[in-house]
């Protein structure tokens, strides 16, 4: 993602209401979301009637509710974009009566162990796992901020520092506590 067209730019120019900015933003982040659903879809979430397309529709549509933000950068703009994957997961599931846990449990796997390639992603809930990410943002937003970036962004540990403003390392030693509290709070639920 890090040799997109200048997104930031042209975010301010969307904002400000140049009329040529809808149509030049459509076509610089449209891929990108679409890409991001894909990903997330590939990864196992076990709901065929989500496809990638709708995720993606969606998602530019409420980023188009949003068009007076004060878009502070491009990782900023794929700071809210991870918000609003995640809120629609959660939606999709909702409306299709999923169960918060039980028979008719939605799984999709968050790779916890994104840092180590060729480990096994382990399958949540993304009901339990919003669930978890709420409660994670009353204790440390910025962790949870960590969390919503690599599960429905797919950012990288690069990109996460530079939306969150922090170091690689700081990243990566969050991620760490991250995981754990997180495999402990979903087992305790």
């Amino acid at each position: 993602m890090s040799n997109d067209p200048p997104i930031t730019e042209l975010l301010a120019r969307w904002r400000a209401g140049h009329r040529d900015a809808d149509d030049a933003l459509m076509r610089a982040v449209y891929p990108v979301l679409r890409e991001l659903a894909q990903a997330r879809l590939r990864k196992g979430a076990a709901t065929p009637t989500l496809q990638a397309t709708e995720l993606a529709n969606e998602a530019y549509a409420r980023l188009h509710l949003a068009r007076h933000t004060d878009w502070q950068s491009r990782a900023h703009f794929f700071a809210i974009s991870a918000k609003i994957i995640r809120g629609l997961a959660v939606d999709h599931l909702r409306a299709r009566g999923s169960e918060k846990r039980g028979g008719d449990q939605v799984l999709l796997p968050l790779e916890l162990a994104h840092e180590q390639p060729g480990d096994e992603a382990a399958a949540f809930d993304v009901l339990g796992v919003d669930e978890a990410l709420t409660e994670l943002e009353k204790e440390d937003p910025l962790l949870a901020q960590i969390v919503e970036l690599k599960f429905f962004s797919g950012l990288d540990t690069d990109e996460i520092a530079e939306t969150c403003g922090i170091s690689r390392s700081s990243v990566v030693r969050r991620w760490r506590y991250a995981r754990a509290w997180l495999a402990d709070w979903l087992k305790s639920r």
